[in-house]
């Protein structure tokens, strides 16, 4: 269900809830008048630390071919890439350039660890599709849900509650990045890695059309409050 969306310059109708608009937002969770704007601050900072950090740790692992550099390599990403979104919830500093800059770092860490892994676990096929899901597939699909007025894709469930369920839930993103590393490494059978990274890329394509084919709101300048859409699209009354 597409997201509904106030208009400006249209009057509100007697007994509907109208979302105030203005320098104070209004007050919708996640709707992107919240955007505090800033591009230097604690949680993009520590997004930046664990991309190098991690970097740093896959380079040493592919140079001196050691388990636990890459070991260490995926932690800090994932570590990392937890941390700086819960410290940007926790301190009200929730941006949507620190949502699409932390879903380009996140694919510079994880392509090069998956690249790194393929000196230990020679699988290029069920890595490869993974890429390619993880890279040309998911990369749009996650930016997509900023043609919404919403800060990330973390409140896209304003928007579409299947889409944010099979993408941006923290089951489906802990599932995206470390499904295929945890068979490989413990399934000895690549071609189950193989046939759940198809399945991942099968979910990912059929939510891509699916949020393609959203209706995108004429206004986005703020979220309707759940209470306010419920009414507006409730049948009229005789």
């Amino acid at each position: 269900m597409a997201l509904s969306i106030l208009h400006r310059s249209s009057a509100p109708t007697a007994g509907t809830p109208v979302a105030s608009c203005g320098m104070r937002g209004c007050g919708v969770r996640g709707c992107c008048c919240a955007d505090r704007r800033q591009l230097l601050n604690g949680p993009n900072a520590v997004t930046v630390v664990r991309t190098v950090a991690s970097l740093i740790l896959v380079t040493l692992a592919a140079v001196q071919h050691s388990w636990p550099l890459l070991l260490a390599a995926y932690l800090t990403y994932w570590v990392g890439d937890s941390a700086d979104g819960c410290l940007a919830r926790w301190r009200g500093q929730e941006s949507r350039f620190g949502a699409v800059f932390d879903v380009v770092c996140d694919r510079i860490n994880c392509t090069s660890c998956a690249l790194v892994l393929l000196m230990f676990v020679p699988a290029p096929l069920p890595v490869a599709v993974f890429l390619f899901q993880f890279v040309v597939v998911d990369l749009p699909l996650t930016l997509l849900p900023m043609r919404w007025p919403v800060l990330s894709p973390n409140y896209f469930f304003l928007v579409d509650r299947l889409a944010y369920t099979l993408n941006w839930h923290v089951v489906a993103k802990v599932t995206n990045t470390t499904l295929l590393v945890l068979l490989l490494v413990f399934v000895p059978d690549q071609r189950v890695a193989l046939v759940a990274a198809s399945a991942v890329l099968c979910i990912k394509v059929f939510s891509l059309v699916r949020v393609l084919r959203l209706r995108l709101p004429a206004d986005r300048a703020h979220v309707t409050p759940p209470a306010a859409a419920a009414v507006r699209s409730a049948p009229a009354r005789a």
